[in-house]
């Protein structure tokens, strides 16, 4: 059977297609793509207020002599705080809206802000306020992308998803470059604030959105069969994030170790498969609006981010080169099918052609648990093996697992349509 686009044909099989062919037929509204940029702001924004901390922390110690492990807290209460926050807030948008949860969002990150511009010098203060900005970026994470998917036409929609899956590296490299255009922290803690207050004006005239059980073509309360689904989606989204956070974390330091490189040289080398991701966040989306099926591509893209890991001690000069390029790639791929399961899901039930906060607010709590444990299991095992090689192959299990669930999804995503 030839291979069909889910969201390009109006005459949709069982197989080829996880919309309903009503709604395909019905969605005729364009896309709202200012709808989109604000939706996408909003995730960028807090990718921003997370990866602001990294590259200014040397200042940051030198001047409050925090302790390395309270400074490491610093960046892992934000998955913390998305851990225990992000299911519940997915439901109360679901109920109450957006618009008050945008407002809460920017109040917190205000408040944690001038917390942080007035006593960082405590470093319980510093941490309160980065637990602050971490609850905007439970808030912003679920409700950025429901935004911008709920403005976006059916046939726009994979091109949507891709866009939205680049605001981590977007926010990273826009603190990265920013830290090093101003370089005293508070300056960007400042600009940080004067973002804040930018996107209230937008926030509080947030209109669009339609109760759930209300909307015709929109996102509706998750089905029984829908809630397991997004519970191995979010199970996927764990183990892949938390390898790829622990690759990414750990990555200049295996470089400068294992092939003693000049702390420059390895952070040059680190940036490759980050800008490499963001071109294929994009591609990837362009592509799953033309054919490309999501459980095939995650289950390519999982393999040869396990045979990375298992073959990662070995890899140097070119052959090493070439294989950060194919992990970028791979990591641009896997989180932009990864962002797109819940609205396949949602279709598969055949009661939405869009996910809801709820399916999100699932997705993302598995993806902030993966955040958590990655950096910090893996020089656990370092620790404890004390070699890399085999640390390196617990990783590579861990990702095949994620692969071993894709393909007991993908059986779900495939059942054919009875509605």
């Amino acid at each position: 059977m030839p291979l069909h686009s889910r969201y390009s044909t109006p005459r949709p099989t069982a197989t080829a297609s996880l919309v309903p062919a009503h709604q395909l037929g019905e969605d005729r509204r364009r896309t709202d793509w200012g709808q989109v940029v604000f939706g996408l702001s909003l995730s960028c924004f807090v990718a921003f207020q997370q990866f602001k901390l990294p590259p200014l922390l040397p200042r940051l110690l030198a001047e409050f002599n925090y302790s390395p492990t309270m400074a490491g807290s610093f960046m892992s209460i934000y998955a913390l705080v998305g851990l225990v926050a992000s299911m519940p807030m997915g439901r109360w948008l679901r109920r109450h809206g957006y618009r008050p949860g945008l407002m809460i969002g920017l109040a917190a990150a205000a408040l944690g802000l001038l917390l942080a511009l007035g006593f960082a010098h405590f470093a319980g203060a510093m941490l309160l306020a980065r637990g602050l900005e971490g609850l905007t970026y439970a808030i912003f994470a679920i409700a950025g992308p429901v935004i911008a998917t709920e403005a976006a036409k059916i046939r726009d929609l994979p091109l949507v998803t891709g866009l939205l899956a680049g605001w981590i590296p977007i926010g990273q490299i826009a603190a990265g470059l920013l830290a090093l255009a101003w370089p005293d922290w508070r300056t960007i803690w400042l600009l940080a604030l004067a973002l804040t207050l930018a996107l209230t004006v937008p926030s509080w005239r947030y209109r669009n959105h339609r109760p759930v059980n209300r909307s015709a073509d929109g996102a509706t309360k998750p089905q029984p069969g829908a809630k397991a689904a997004n519970l191995s989606a979010a199970a996927i989204f764990l183990l892949w994030s938390g390898q790829y956070f622990a690759f990414m974390t750990w990555l200049t330091q295996f470089l400068i170790e294992r092939h003693h490189l000049d702390p420059h040289r390895a952070v040059v080398i680190y940036l490759i498969p980050v800008v490499v991701l963001l071109a294929f966040n994009v591609i990837t989306g362009w592509a799953l609006g033309r054919g490309l099926r999501v459980a095939p591509a995650l289950l390519i893209c999982l393999l040869l981010q396990a045979g990375v890991w298992a073959s990662i001690s070995v890899l140097d000069g070119l052959p090493g080169l070439i294989a950060l390029i194919v992990y970028g790639i791979c990591a641009g791929v896997t989180p932009t099918c990864l962002f797109h399961l819940p609205h396949l899901i949602a279709a598969s039930e055949g009661a939405a052609t869009r996910a809801g906060p709820e399916a999100f607010g699932t997705l993302m709590a598995g993806r902030n648990i993966g955040v958590f444990v990655g950096p910090l299991v893996l020089p656990q095992m370092l620790a404890y093996f004390g070699d890399w090689d085999l640390a390196a192959d617990f990783i590579a299990v861990a990702t095949l697992l994620a692969g071993a669930i894709v393909l007991l999804l993908g059986r779900h995503l495939r059942r054919p349509q009875q509605h």
